[in-house]
Parts: structure tokens; C-alpha cells; sequence
């Protein structure tokens, strides 16, 4: 069987507060995080949104001109929205099972091009 506690709205209001305090102890505020990086952090940045780089591929797109960044005397930084968009834009989205097909389908020819059968 159930009990019943009968308890005031500034009682209730109290316990929720303190249940809420409690809970959201372990958490911490999210720092505002500077938005140029070095190469490093950039790479660290992109894996944690889910773009898997490495910082070797990273420099090769610099040296390419094709993704956004920045020089600061003989140092490379990137912005970290700017570079979050260029992944974004990156990522194209498949949801059509035809245009899913074929770009598998080029990216099999490619391989086979490249490495042989």
C-alpha cells in the first residue's frame, strides 16, 4: 500500500529546491571556450562533434586553401565556429536510398581504381 504524505506548496517547493540543488551538484557550468584554436584543439574539437581528422589531413586541407583558418605570424588558428560550419557543410546528408546506392557504388569504383582489385 501507498502512503500518503500531506505537505505545504512551501514545504513542496522547498524539498523539489533542495532535490534540484542536489542533483545538479555534479554538474558544472559550461566555460566559455575561446573560439581560436590550434591545430591541436581544432582536431580535438572536431572529433568530439563526431568529424574524425587527423592532424596530418588537417594541415594538408590548410596547405589546400580548403578549410577556414587563420595565421597568426608563423602560427595556425582556427575559428571554432567557422570550422564546425566547414565540417557541417561537409557532411552531406543521404536520405534518398538511390542517392545512397550510388554514391557507394563510386566510391567502390574509386577504390578499385586506385588500389586494384
Amino acid at each position: 500500500m501507498t502512503n500518503i504524505i500531506l505537505t505545504t506548496p512551501e514545504e513542496l517547493r522547498a524539498i523539489v529546491s533542495e532535490t534540484v540543488s542536489q542533483s545538479l551538484a555534479g554538474f558544472t557550468q559550461p566555460r566559455n571556450e575561446p573560439d581560436n584554436l590550434t591545430p591541436d584543439v581544432a582536431v580535438e574539437v572536431l572529433e568530439r562533434h563526431g568529424f574524425l581528422i587527423s592532424k596530418a589531413r588537417l594541415y594538408k586541407l590548410t596547405a589546400k586553401k580548403e578549410v577556414p583558418f587563420r595565421k597568426y605570424g608563423n602560427k595556425l588558428l582556427f575559428s571554432r565556429k567557422e570550422l564546425l560550419t566547414w565540417a557541417e557543410n561537409l557532411a552531406k546528408r543521404v536520405n534518398d536510398k538511390d542517392e545512397a546506392a550510388l554514391a557507394i557504388a563510386k566510391s567502390a569504383n574509386r577504390k578499385i581504381r586506385n588500389y586494384g582489385k
